[in-house]
């Protein structure tokens, strides 16, 4: 997509794009053109950009957003994780061990299975 700068002030450009849109843009003496037109490409306004839907949105879809996890971090934890997922038991089995043993038993359990279990930062 294509933009112009009107404007240099102070290391700040002004990018405008053909519908009016504009934005400031903070510039260094080291930039490459390349790395320039990525700062613009990232604020383009979207109406600018052209794409398509993904099959799981339609018009009028209502939806919960959330912040997607790290996928680096996600795979530095997954080896714990699913071992104290697997040790802990579904959520019934769970409340079917405090039923059964009390709410201090099921303390001492986790503590034993973080600790068989730990996180790569403790």
């Amino acid at each position: 997509m294509q933009y112009t700068i009107p404007e240099i002030n102070n290391g700040i450009a002004k990018v405008q794009w053909s519908d009016g849109t504009w934005a400031f843009v903070e510039l260094a003496s080291d930039m490459t053109e390349a790395e320039l037109d990525d700062i613009v490409f990232r604020i383009t306004p979207p109406h600018l950009k052209t794409g398509t839907t993904p099959s799981f949105l339609s018009a009028g879809a209502s939806r919960t957003a959330s912040e997607m996890a790290d996928p680096v971090f996600m795979e530095a934890r997954a080896a714990w994780e699913i071992a104290r997922q697997d040790a802990y038991g579904s959520v019934t089995d769970q409340i079917e061990y405090i039923t059964e043993n009390g709410l201090d038993a099921w303390q001492t359990r986790v503590a034993q299975i973080k600790a068989d279990n730990p996180k790569p930062s403790e």
